[in-house]
């Protein structure tokens, strides 16, 4: 009952059955629980568009020693490679960058102007304690605030409570340091809930970081690349860019998403938090590749883990600018669902990131050459 995933017929040829084995003895003798503490740091680490250190050095630090190579690419994606048996090859993307701002200028009045950085709420531009990043690293505390009208915020700023540019100067801040929100990772008393900032797209970093780690002594017969994309919330720039480096054959993206009015429970919200992984079927960047869903409906029954069906109006992920790459590339988007997004807090429920992880480690598992000519043969 511990296995990730359940056999569901004695006709699996022998090595995928001694392959399937090996994966749930391997996992067994492990015995492992997801880190949180791996969570926790990737959360409350600062990082705007283009300016992701904090969280490839948390991933660093979490996955060395774990895949065959790690590099990056020329926007500062990182790519954690595991080398497999062919020259077939599956990336999963994750995004490392937050919505967040950027120091403007300074006024005389020692008041910091900013320039928002990707879709942040206009109401979570006011009265929010957010912390500036120096270029020495150094960590300001200050409070957001501006003018709100016709849901548009205009003049936003950061008051450090200096009353001199001066003052805001002497401590190190100058134009273009990254600013974002002061929220810390925490555990809310309802049970599997947990709250921070950057759930976008940290929680998906965290899921490929854990599945790493679960794979790690088991082998594949394709090599996989797991990569924390940069600058996806001003363009979804970095998925193009890993995808062009490392040219895989198939691409699978994981984000979040959020439903609009908590207030509505019923077949119209695919997006709520406790009732397991989200598919995708379109928005607005992507139709995704239509055998690739079908084989993860198949993996998410063969492992007996729930499915929301859904699709977006409006917005996009990595896999809008990776489908696109060279030839084009078969993709498809799975999302945690969260509740609010694109602001100081996020909640989630962990047991759908735990069924993420296991979802993708049956997808994975059973890809075999039968899967990548079904999802790439058209004709």
């Amino acid at each position: 009952s511990s296995a990730p995933f359940h056999i569901k017929s004695t006709n699996l040829p022998w090595w995928k059955l001694s392959r399937i084995w090996s994966v749930i003895n391997n996992d067994r003798k492990k015995k492992s629980k997801m880190n949180i503490e791996f969570l926790e740091k990737l959360s409350n680490a600062d990082a705007i568009a283009s300016n992701e250190q904090e969280v490839r050095e948390v991933m660093l630090q979490e996955l060395e020693g774990k895949c065959s190579s790690v590099e990056t690419d020329g926007l500062g994606s990182i790519i954690f490679t595991k080398k497999g048996k062919s020259d077939k090859s599956i990336m999963i993307c994750a995004h490392m960058d937050e919505v967040g701002f950027m120091v403007r200028s300074v006024s005389d009045l020692g008041l910091i102007r900013l320039m928002v950085v990707g879709g942040v709420k206009p109401l979570a531009q006011h009265l929010q304690k957010v912390r500036i990043t120096t270029l020495k690293g150094e960590k300001i505390s200050g409070v957001i605030n501006g003018t709100y009208q016709d849901g548009i915020t205009d003049g936003l700023y950061c008051d450090i409570g200096a009353t001199t540019a001066q003052e805001v100067f002497d401590l190190g801040i100058d134009v273009g340091d990254m600013v974002t929100y002061a929220t810390e990772f925490e555990k809310f008393a309802v049970e599997h809930i947990y709250a921070g900032k950057a759930f976008d797209d940290r929680l998906g970093c965290f899921i490929i970081g854990e599945l790493l780690k679960k794979l790690d002594g088991v082998s594949l017969d394709y090599t996989l690349h797991l990569v924390g994309t940069s600058s996806e919330e001003v363009g979804i720039r970095g998925a193009k860019t890993a995808v062009q480096k490392m040219n895989p054959d198939i691409v699978l993206v994981i984000d979040v998403a959020t439903f609009s009015n908590e207030f509505v429970r019923d077949d119209t919200n695919q997006r709520q938090i406790g009732k397991g992984p989200i598919l995708t079927h379109y928005d607005r960047t992507l139709l995704p590749n239509r055998n690739l869903q079908l084989y993860v409906k198949e993996s998410a029954k063969n492992a007996s883990i729930p499915l929301q069906l859904d699709m977006f109006k409006t917005g996009g992920t990595d896999g809008g600018e990776a489908h696109l790459v060279n030839e084009g590339k078969p993709t498809i988007v799975n999302i945690v669902p969260v509740r609010y997004g694109h602001c100081a807090y996020s909640i989630v429920n962990i047991k759908d990131i735990e069924q993420m992880i296991n979802l993708y480690q049956e997808i994975l598992i059973n890809f075999d050459i039968d899967v990548f000519q079904r999802v790439q043969n058209f004709i």
